[in-house]
């Protein structure tokens, strides 16, 4: 579960099991407590495919973090589904 970017209290990963099997996508959770189910959002449509525990505040903040760094985070997608490392970065 590669950790893609954090933004402040949410956190944007991916399964890698995922990656092999679906299309360019995120799952995005608040970084606090483990019994949260996480966002998914498809990155080349940004339609949010689950909600997850996301409020629809966090949901457009996800939203409009994902589409400034939409290259970024489509590139890091397809590196995970190859087998390569990604680095986690910090949104602003």
């Amino acid at each position: 579960m590669p950790k893609i970017a954090i933004y402040r209290f949410l956190t944007f990963y991916i399964f890698a099991y995922d990656a092999l099997n679906e299309p360019p996508h995120l799952h995005i959770a608040k970084e606090k407590g483990s019994k949260q189910r996480s966002a998914k959002i498809w990155l080349n449509t940004l339609k949010i495919e689950e909600r997850g525990s996301l409020t629809e505040k966090e949901i457009n903040l996800a939203i409009k973090l994902i589409r400034e760094n939409q290259k970024f985070l489509i590139d890091a997608f397809f590196k995970v589904k190859e087998g390569k490392k990604v680095s986690t970065i910090k949104l602003v």
